[in-house]
């Protein structure tokens, strides 16, 4: 049996979990602006349902890319599929924007499984991963935001594991206290300093070491 169809059961069921979640009452949304020295670098969108997080990330560069993605999110803050689609400029009266790739990611245990389209190519993969590993697009606060929620799950650790939507390393992250309203999240060798309120909800931020400041609005 290949490795696509080990997963297509589980894949099957999360799907189908997935399909009532639209009627859901959305429980938070909001708008993270991100800028570096003083320049809009991109803006997040997302909204958030007891059992899912969709969002759009858009990045203020030359092809203006844009990231649309779903999660499903479980009982226990773990994160076991995120599809995420990738486009470039704009939708406007005479041109779609332009399908750069759309991918999803199931997770199980210590596993992800990955199908991917990528221009006119299809990639179907297993890759090892750390169980509990929340996926992370660079400069999405929302997801981070997920793994502070992680974190303050009853019997978590400190120590959240990340799965990289970018290029599907696993790094791990810590979570620190920084102040009374504040936390130190560390993933690799950057560090994010994140206020946050009592619920977990990242109300903005920074990165020292890039010069990059968030604003949740």
């Amino acid at each position: 049996m290949s490795r696509s169809h080990l997963f297509a059961p589980l894949c099957a069921a999360l799907l189908a979990a997935a399909a009532p979640l639209a009627a859901q009452t959305v429980a938070d949304s909001g708008t993270f602006v991100i800028r570096h020295g003083g320049d809009t670098v991109a803006t997040e969108e997302f909204s958030r349902t007891e059992t899912t997080i969709a969002g759009t990330l858009f990045l203020k560069n030359s092809r203006n890319t844009f990231q649309r993605y779903n999660l499903v999110v479980a009982p226990d803050a773990t994160v076991p599929m995120v599809e995420v689609t990738v486009r470039e400029d704009a939708d406007s009266g005479r041109a779609k924007a332009r399908l750069v790739q759309r991918s999803r990611v199931i997770f199980r245990e210590d596993s992800a499984a990955v199908d991917a389209v990528i221009g006119k190519h299809v990639e179907t993969l297993v890759m090892g991963t750390e169980r509990g590993a929340v996926p992370y697009l660079n400069l999405s606060f929302a997801m981070l935001e997920q793994a502070v929620r992680r974190s303050r799950v009853p019997g978590a650790d400190a120590d959240v594991p990340f799965f990289n939507l970018g290029g599907g390393q696993t790094v791990s992250g810590r979570i620190s206290p920084l102040g009374a309203d504040s936390l130190n999240l560390a993933i690799g060798d950057v560090e994010f300093h994140l206020r946050v309120d009592q619920a977990g909800r990242v109300l903005g931020g920074r990165i020292p070491a890039q010069d990059v400041v968030v604003d949740r609005q």
